[in-house]
């Protein structure tokens, strides 16, 4: 269980690059790393040794909390790490044009927003963001009614994959979810004992 995510707010910032992996995200030569704490101090490793533009926002003075980025964001390996150094950093909504199948999913686990928006609304939300001074560019994520406010005040709609607004709303990790289940789970283990006892047999 983690404390429930009604609603993100914070300094966002625009990554203009489509399918930006995982690899870019957290590099594979650190996948030793298994401890979560700590772990922002990977994110766009080699992408900032490199001078990548996109990468720059880990070290500028406000701490993004929003990420605002195109098509295809975390694509690549499945690596649950690159949420991790994510969150770590503090990020904690990313608004996309469209997702990894998985890294979408290991970012509910985390407790971070992944909300897929329009073509159009993406448009509002980078143009908003570019015309707003520094300490005005944040955005608001209502998670419970899918819509965001823009610098601005206007709101745009977003979109979470099937269940992930209830698993934020609620604090449930997928272990707690299955417990939901507890007592069904109890009476197909007793099923089974009585139709083939044999799987219990110790000799």
């Amino acid at each position: 269980m983690r404390d429930p995510i009604l609603q993100v707010a914070g300094h966002a910032t625009v990554l203009a690059r489509d399918d930006i992996d995982t690899d870019a995200l957290f590099p594979a030569e650190f996948l030793k790393v298994t401890v979560k704490q700590g772990m922002a101090q990977y994110l766009f490793a080699d992408w900032l040794a490199a001078g990548h533009p996109e990468a720059a926002f880990v070290r500028a003075p406000a701490a993004t909390r929003v990420l605002v980025v195109p098509r295809n964001f975390g694509c690549g390996s499945s690596r649950e790490h690159a949420v991790w150094a994510l969150a770590d950093y503090g990020i904690q909504a990313i608004l996309a044009l469209s997702f990894g199948d998985i890294f979408r999913n290991n970012c509910v686990k985390n407790g971070v927003v992944a909300a897929v928006v329009s073509a159009p609304d993406h448009h509002k939300a980078v143009a908003a963001l570019q015309a707003a001074p520094a300490e005005a560019a944040s955005i608001t994520l209502d998670v419970a009614i899918g819509r965001a406010t823009l610098p601005g005040g206007e709101t745009i709609a977003f979109a979470l994959a099937p269940g992930h607004a209830e698993q934020l709303l609620s604090g449930e990790d997928d272990i707690t979810r299955t417990l939901r289940y507890g007592a069904e789970l109890q009476a197909y283990e007793a099923r089974v004992r009585a139709a083939q006892p044999w799987l219990e047999r110790i000799d």
